[in-house]
């Protein structure tokens, strides 16, 4: 039987430094950010602190929109100075001259930045109007000063059909250099209103794999699948596309407040950094029972090539772990 392997602590974790953004994207993981508000700077420094002891290598500072903190830089500056391994997740359109010096004196290297088409589905995505041009003004700045981005599309129904032409108008505008991720669509947060209508069909994603396969080939764009998918149910010429999950195992998500979660979309919550060491909480009984996959489809937890068994954010439930939405309601191959 598969299970999956057990670290002392996360190598790689998601801060989600505060929980606010100035976007209103209709599919966020949070009901409403744009009404939360900003911890105060101790906050996200005790955690810092508390994942320094944990011995994490990597910090994707994240939000919300972590470039919306008004201490951004403080905390920044200090997780530079705990020596981890940092990069960011954006939405791009607080990124200045002045935050390229800042990320350079910090030495990051590498971050990734949202848009979800071109400029008029972006918008509309979004819920204001010139978010895309502002995006698109950080990802160069970026690219730029040397900055490594892999631009990061979610996949809706509003956008399936405008990838091809998001990265044409790009082309145009001599953004290059850049590698392409998209999400999968998951239903919590604001996705979970309308789910039924809005999901994304097994159709819906075998398209996209021959999207991302073709910017691979033709366009020399390096394209990923940035979620995990059943490897068992699409053609083996596609496997390469699909960036899997470690979710469990070297990867976390902390939230603002010191929540430690799976992943930034995952229901529940495995412990709190303030009242339970990392170590003791990625050790626990929670995190062990999910270890052993006993929630997984069976054809999962007897396959031979296992993958991981796609994406346990992919279908809703009050439970914390779920077999992917597509093993559900198709046979393992």
């Amino acid at each position: 039987m598969n299970q999956l392997k057990a670290l002392v602590a996360p190598i790689s974790v998601n801060y989600e430094v505060t929980p606010s953004c100035d976007l209103f994207c209709e599919f966020c993981f949070v009901e409403s950010e744009q009404g939360l508000q900003h911890p105060p700077l101790k906050v996200p420094l005790r955690i810092l602190d508390k994942l320094a002891e944990a011995e994490v290598f990597e910090v994707r500072l994240f939000g919300g929109e972590f470039f919306t903190y008004p201490h951004w830089r403080e905390v920044m500056e200090y997780a530079f100075a705990k020596n981890f391994f940092l990069s960011f997740v954006s939405n791009g359109t607080h990124i200045t001259p002045e935050v390229i010096e800042v990320m350079k004196a910090c030495d990051i290297n590498a971050g990734s930045i949202s848009l979800h088409g071109p400029a008029e589905v972006h918008d509309k995505i979004t819920g204001l109007k010139g978010s895309f041009e502002t995006a698109v003004r950080g990802i160069t700045l970026c690219l730029q000063a040397g900055i490594q981005i892999s631009i990061l599309t979610t996949l809706t129904k509003v956008n399936r059909g405008t990838l091809d032409q998001l990265l044409d108008d790009l082309e145009k505008r001599g953004v290059r250099g850049f590698s392409y991720g998209v999400s999968r669509l998951a239903p919590y947060g604001r996705a979970r209103e309308d789910w039924e209508e809005n999901k994304l069909s097994f159709k819906d994603y075998l398209n996209l794999f021959e999207f991302l396969h073709q910017l691979n080939e033709k366009r020399q764009i390096p394209a990923v699948l940035g979620d995990a998918f059943p490897i068992c149910l699409i053609p083996e010429k596609y496997h390469y596309l699909i960036q899997g999950c470690w979710v469990g195992t070297g990867f976390g998500h902390i939230s603002w407040d010191g929540e430690v979660r799976g992943c930034t979309v995952a229901f529940g919550s495995y412990g709190n950094i303030f009242t339970t060491p990392l170590k003791e909480i990625w050790q626990g009984k929670r995190l062990t029972e999910f270890r052993q996959l006993g929630w997984m489809a069976q054809c999962c937890k007897v396959c031979k090539t296992f993958c991981g068994g796609g994406c346990h954010a992919s279908c809703f439930s009050e439970e914390m772990h779920v077999p992917d939405e597509f093993l559900e309601t198709r046979p393992c191959n």
